[in-house]
């Protein structure tokens, strides 16, 4: 009895006080031989519910219909029954909970993971739907694979869209940076869809890491544009209780352009009251939910954007740009850089020391040229450029680098006096010239 009690499944929850038996006399002097005092635990009981509920794939409602309310009577007496709300919540943390699992497993993968996908039309609503599939070995040298994506897509079905989908469920794993391979199958979209994940995941200038709340507005922006109705409802939110204007659109943007990317921020900044309250009340939407912290950080990324926003403006407002304007833009986005990389905000830091190695590839060494140009325009002068060297490298390094623009401007100058001299002796030439052959011609 003893080994068996050790070996039954059906009691490995429950208290080993629940096997003693009961002390109780009955009446009449007869000893009672039920269990004592059974202990029956009711969060399992909830769990191989939620269990039932969603592995036979019935409706929520079943814990409620009399004929499971009288066999769980009968089973537990002293379980209460769940409502269909209960039941819901418990399935959508159970399925959270083991979401977490697959997530901390597939992280610590020994290698890269391999990818499946797999597209396919319901003939009777016309709606397309997605499966994605992770391949990979585990710690234990096991193959192992889980399906990390299955739902219906967004219209339009083609390759761009469905590529966005599955970047941004890689995205959500964490897993874009362990892609090894995907195999799909000889759909027309697929071409253009690879394409797609490829310029994602290969993307080195992207704002890596804060993409998690770009990529949030990024989804809400596409969710809204691909829908016609609750793109009408989204403006008529706008402007009947917010009183915004409408005439304002959200905005997309390309992840490779930092312009288009605060472009979209400031425009999710206009509408945050407006997101805010549609998500709220839409149940598609409430996975991307954005916290007041992940608003203050958006607040954070737009404000550092405007910059480059701003500066870039200024390269591009004229239709005849000059050398001259160059210098002090590429100045201010060097200060920029490094008063940010001295800053207290972590997700900022890493993103600008990423930035500055990108920048001190081409802008290492100031272009001397450019240093001419703008010592040549009368707003700036020689004293601005070594002001901006000396905030850059300090005192003694800017009379350094502003050394051999000196001798190149006397090198000019020098030049332009030959110049000159040159003009001159040949203007001389030609004037003695004339008179010379009068007087030989008067001889």
């Amino acid at each position: 009895m003893a080994r068996h009690i050790e070996k039954c499944a059906a009691r490995r929850h429950v208290d080993i006080k629940s096997f003693c038996i009961s002390s109780k006399i009955e009446p009449g002097g007869i000893q009672s031989m039920t269990l004592r005092d059974q202990i029956i635990s009711h969060d399992e009981i909830r769990k191989s519910i939620s269990m039932f509920v969603v592995a036979g794939a019935h409706s929520f409602s079943i814990v409620e219909e009399p004929g499971f309310m009288y066999i769980t009577s009968c089973m537990c007496p002293n379980y209460t029954v769940m409502s269909r709300h209960t039941v819901r919540r418990d399935a959508l943390k159970m399925y959270d909970d083991e979401k977490q699992i697959v997530e901390s497993d597939i992280v610590k993968a020994l290698g890269r993971i391999a990818f499946t996908s797999d597209n396919w039309r319901n003939d009777s609503t016309q709606d397309e739907y997605i499966c994605i599939t992770a391949h990979w070995i585990d710690c234990e040298w096991k193959f192992q694979k889980r399906i990390i994506r299955f739902g219906a897509l967004t219209p339009p079905y083609d390759g761009i869209n469905i590529g966005d989908d599955v970047y941004s469920c890689l995205t959500k794993w964490n897993v874009a940076n362990k892609v090894a391979c995907f195999t799909l199958d000889n759909a027309t979209y697929n071409n253009v869809m690879i394409v797609e994940i490829k310029r994602q995941l290969l993307r080195s200038t992207r704002l890596k890491l804060i993409d998690n709340v770009v990529d949030k507005i990024r989804a809400i922006v596409r969710h809204f544009r691909h829908s016609v109705p609750k793109k009408k409802k989204f403006y008529e939110v706008a402007r009947q209780i917010y009183h915004l204007d409408a005439k304002k659109r959200l905005r997309g943007d390309c992840c490779v352009r930092w312009n288009s990317t605060y472009l979209m921020l400031d425009r999710a900044l206009y509408f945050k009251c407006v997101i805010d309250h549609v998500i709220e009340k839409d149940h598609d939407l409430r996975q991307y939910m954005i916290n007041e912290e992940e608003w203050e950080k958006v607040s954070t990324i737009h404000g550092f954007l405007k910059r480059f926003y701003d500066i870039t403006n200024e390269f591009s407002d004229s239709k005849t740009p000059t050398s001259n304007v160059y210098f002090k833009g590429v100045w201010e986005i060097q200060c920029l850089l490094l008063d940010m990389a001295k800053g207290e905000l972590e997700y900022l830091v890493d993103m600008v020391k990423l930035m500055q190695n990108k920048f001190d590839k081409y802008w290492d060494e100031y272009n001397l040229l450019l240093s001419c140009a703008c010592v040549l325009d009368p707003r700036y002068k020689l004293v601005f450029v070594e002001y901006c060297y000396t905030t850059l490298y300090g005192e003694k390094c800017a009379k350094e680098k502003t050394v051999p623009l000196k001798f190149y401007l006397r090198y000019v100058a020098y030049l332009k006096g030959i110049a000159m001299w040159v003009n001159n002796v040949i203007m001389g030439i030609m004037w003695v010239l004339p008179i010379t052959v009068l007087v030989e011609m008067k001889d």
